[in-house]
């Protein structure tokens, strides 16, 4: 894999419209170029001024020397020159990646909350509570709680 490394200093009356153009026209342009891994723009934090990175990935140097023909690379070129967005001569750097690694950036999934235990539901006085009916068994065998509702208050031996 090789990386393209693209460093700027921006007008600083431009970052809006030079970051606008990045999101809006070179990135989309970099999705459809053949051999193009990823690509991310990067605004360095710690600039006193408008300092930008471009990092582009590319499969290997033989695609990125074939984006560079490319019909959408120099038009975004000419789009990018056009717009007078960069205060000095921009760098370049195409580097080759010796190692690497890739963090899972999706969103960690939200654990399902546990379900609410049932509420009780409070019988008057003197009324006898419903009985609720059995789960089934998911057994071919007869499960042993579907006995009679009478059997269930009469005492057993072991309940004695």
């Amino acid at each position: 894999m090789f990386v393209h490394i693209w460093r700027m200093r921006a007008r600083k009356k431009r970052v809006e419209d030079y970051e606008k153009f990045g999101r809006q026209v070179t990135l989309p342009s970099l999705k459809k170029i053949d051999g193009c891994l990823g690509a991310h723009f990067v605004k360095l934090d710690q600039a006193r001024k408008p300092e930008y990175l471009w990092l582009v990935f590319w499969t290997d140097h033989k695609a990125l020397e074939q984006a560079r023909a490319h019909p959408l690379w120099r038009e975004q070129i000419k789009r990018f020159e056009a717009g007078d967005y960069y205060k000095s001569i921009p760098q370049e750097f195409v580097c080759e990646s010796v190692e690497s690694f890739t963090a899972d950036m999706t969103a960690p999934k939200r654990i399902a909350k546990p379900a609410k235990p049932a509420k009780t539901v409070k019988t008057p006085k003197g009324a006898q509570p419903k009985k609720s009916r059995p789960e089934k068994s998911k057994s071919k065998e007869p499960a042993a709680a579907e006995a009679s509702p009478e059997a269930d208050s009469e005492p057993t031996a072991e309940g004695e």
